[in-house]
């Protein structure tokens, strides 16, 4: 199964799109959890329950991607990278089977072109 792990950061719409294949490797769960390492400039992306802190529900209904709002957490990131623009990013992920999680590398993230 060839699968690409794609987060996308869109500063623009202030939104976190995660891909299906995200989703698949979660999965499919019914909440995740983002959590960010400021050292290593990184995010992890979990599947967690709705007890556990900053859960974001992920809707039912089967998708091709996810999109989560998040205006004050891409301005903590683009602030922590130090990106001095807007433009949307991509960040591919590596799957931790370890623990049941996603990293996605921040410093790594490409930018993408507006058309």
């Amino acid at each position: 199964m060839n699968t690409q792990l794609l987060m996308t950061l869109n500063l623009q719409e202030d939104s976190i799109l995660l891909n299906e294949d995200v989703l698949n490797a979660l999965d499919r769960p019914r909440q995740v959890q983002i959590l960010i390492n400021r050292d290593e400039k990184m995010l992890l992306l979990r599947a967690c329950t709705i007890d556990d802190l900053q859960a974001v529900v992920v809707p039912e209904a089967r998708t091709a991607a996810f999109e989560i709002s998040g205006r004050s957490l891409l301005k903590k990131i683009r602030q922590m990278v130090g990106w001095e623009d807007n433009r949307p990013r991509v960040c591919r992920g590596e799957y931790l089977p370890v623990h049941q999680a996603i990293r996605f590398s921040l410093i790594e993230s490409e930018p993408l072109e507006i058309r």
